[in-house]
């Protein structure tokens, strides 16, 4: 007799996901690494999902062995992870991701992972899934050729960041068919196709799809496990050799992207779905600042309107493009910070952090763009002390302009340095 209790735990599963449904659509080289790790984890009940059947050309890289040739793929891994684990209950489905558009089956797991690295198809997918307000978390997971990386997503409902986030351009803030989680420039002929037998295939081998499950069944496991809330991005890097030699362009993404391996937050700052599209716009010297509604009503939230109230401040983060600026997010006062009536001294160090985890979050378009502080005065204007700051800041951030806000008890106020002096933007419109 096998007693349950004591082999999942001397084997590293959690009795705990034991009672997690998790929906597997596609049970390729990556879907079927995901099934069996999953398992491998404890989760007890796993429904996969594939049309296909397993074919010679699977060998190499795939789970099954050859004794499934010409088997369902679903249905092979199915019975392959129960006869290996014994307390999962695993089934398999013969169908496809766009074939699955039923809310009520969406609604019964705690987790769907999407593993066909097909875009087009996975946003059709998503869009049924928002526009029917279906609650269940949805990974997708895909894996570029050659080598050079793999992907993962969580889209959690209700929270920052959807699927759309990882295909905005930002170049022009609008969707495209390439993600810009990619690791090679998009309309590069990628698939090859083998000694004209007209089966295409994208080149990589069973360590890229190994890994790309990894990093996939590891997000799967740190939301079932409550360990991840929001919504994330995570993704692996590989060497560019063999990109290399086949002639291929990289993205400016493989080359500043340094947090391999780490979860960060999936929402893009220029995402039409995820980011507040209400702004109030100040403009004045060839220049503009957008600043989202939610924003200005955080900032206003900081007035001095009690006779105890402290100063506060914080410094500005966002994201230029020609003489537009955009404020995404501020930094709020941090305990390492002195506050008073009067008198605001900022500790950089935790500020600068917060700076630097949107900056690498963000792939390098957002960053700091200016300061913010709170006046006692009902219409605020600089101090002395104020000026001479700006002045610094501006000296030392000469690729960018920087605003300077300050929030009065009535009023708020935006300015900048320009040619050495303190300028005013005026309030434009609200759009």
């Amino acid at each position: 007799m096998m007693n349950k209790e004591e082999l999942l735990f001397r084997g590293g599963a959690e009795d705990a996901l034991s009672g997690k449904k998790v929906l597997l659509i596609g049970c390729g080289s990556v879907g079927s690494e995901i099934a069996d790790k999953l398992g491998a984890a404890g989760v007890g009940s796993l429904s996969i999902v594939d049309p296909d059947e397993y074919s010679p050309s699977n060998i190499y890289r795939h789970l099954l062995d050859s004794r499934w040739l010409f088997e369902p793929k679903s249905l092979a891994v199915s019975y392959q992870l129960m006869s290996k684990y014994p307390w999962l209950e695993a089934n398999g489905i013969i169908y496809s991701l766009l074939n699955l558009r039923y809310q009520d089956i969406l609604r019964e797991f705690d987790l769907v992972i999407v593993a066909i690295g097909s875009p087009t198809q996975e946003r059709i997918f998503q869009d049924f899934v928002a526009q029917n307000s279906i609650n269940t978390p949805v990974i997708y997971t895909w894996l570029e050729g050659y080598g050079i990386g793999g992907h993962a997503v969580l889209d959690v409902p209700k929270s920052e960041g959807c699927l759309k986030c990882a295909y905005v351009d930002p170049e022009n803030g609008r969707r495209g068919l390439a993600s810009n989680l990619n690791f090679l420039e998009p309309d590069q002929e990628v698939v090859k196709n083998f000694a004209g037998c007209g089966e295409m295939f994208i080149p990589y081998g069973h360590l890229s799809s190994s890994q790309t499950a990894l990093i996939s069944t590891d997000l799967a496991l740190k939301y079932l496990r409550g360990k991840q809330t929001e919504s994330a991005k995570v993704s692996w890097k590989g060497d560019d050799d063999d990109v290399i030699d086949q002639g291929l362009k990289l993205s400016r993404r493989y080359s500043s992207f340094d947090k391999n391996l780490k979860v960060q937050s999936l929402c893009h700052p220029m995402c039409d779905v995820c980011s507040d599209q209400k702004f109030i716009t100040y403009a004045g010297h060839g220049l503009k600042l957008r600043i989202p509604v939610s924003v200005a009503e955080e900032l206003k939230s900081y007035r001095q309107e009690g006779s105890s109230d402290v100063e506060s401040a914080g410094l500005l983060i966002g994201y230029g493009k020609d003489s537009t600026y955009t404020l995404y997010r501020i930094t709020s006062p941090q305990k390492s910070d002195i506050q008073s009536r009067a008198y605001f001294k900022l500790d950089p160090a935790p500020h600068q952090k917060i700076v630097d985890e949107y900056f690498s979050s963000s792939d390098g378009l957002l960053g700091y763009i200016g300061t913010w502080h709170t006046h006692p005065q009902s219409i605020p204007s600089p101090s002395n002390l104020d000026l001479n700051d700006w002045l610094v800041h501006e000296s030392e951030n000469q690729d960018r302009q920087l605003f300077f806000i300050i929030i009065g008890t009535d009023e708020l106020k935006i300015f900048g340095i320009i040619d050495g002096e303190s300028v005013e933007f005026a309030l434009e419109d609200d759009c």
